[in-house]
């Protein structure tokens, strides 16, 4: 089991050390405003005992323990899968105990969206998984 970092904001815990400059340039490109000027409130945290993991293994490290030990229904994770692939697509897992869908990917753009409307409850994240591509990426509605 993975330990949950304790963050204020919905964490984006780094998985892959490959790329420093990509992690840099994710970090920008998920905390940039919208055109609407939202911003996402997630906390970034590094976690070197995911390296090497795939999502799999990264997702199922994880309980589902929102709202009873977690503060934060999802967590994002740059994986090695989000730094070398184009458009740099983030795992999202689900935390809440009250639903089974599983994860899926967003584009780092996104990341504002999900994380808004989950954190409100506007939305839940059956909404964002069903939503996916046939390549299982979350673009957008």
């Amino acid at each position: 089991m993975a330990d949950l970092p304790a963050t204020q904001g919905v964490p984006v815990v780094r998985a892959d050390f490959s790329d420093d400059s990509t992690w840099r340039r994710l970090m920008k490109e998920i905390t940039a405003p919208t055109e609407e000027g939202f911003g996402a409130d997630v906390e970034f945290v590094e976690d070197r005992t995911l390296a090497g993991l795939d999502a799999v293994a990264i997702a199922a490290g994880y309980r589902r323990a929102y709202p009873h030990q977690y503060r934060h229904p999802i967590l994002f994770v740059v994986d090695a899968v989000a730094v070398s692939a184009p458009n740099h697509p983030l795992l999202v897992i689900n935390l809440n105990a009250r639903d089974s869908s599983g994860p899926f990917r967003t584009l780092p753009r996104q990341v504002q969206s999900i994380e808004n409307n989950l954190s409100i409850a506007n939305m839940d994240y059956f909404e964002f998984a069903r939503s996916t591509g046939p390549d299982g990426v979350f673009r957008g509605f």
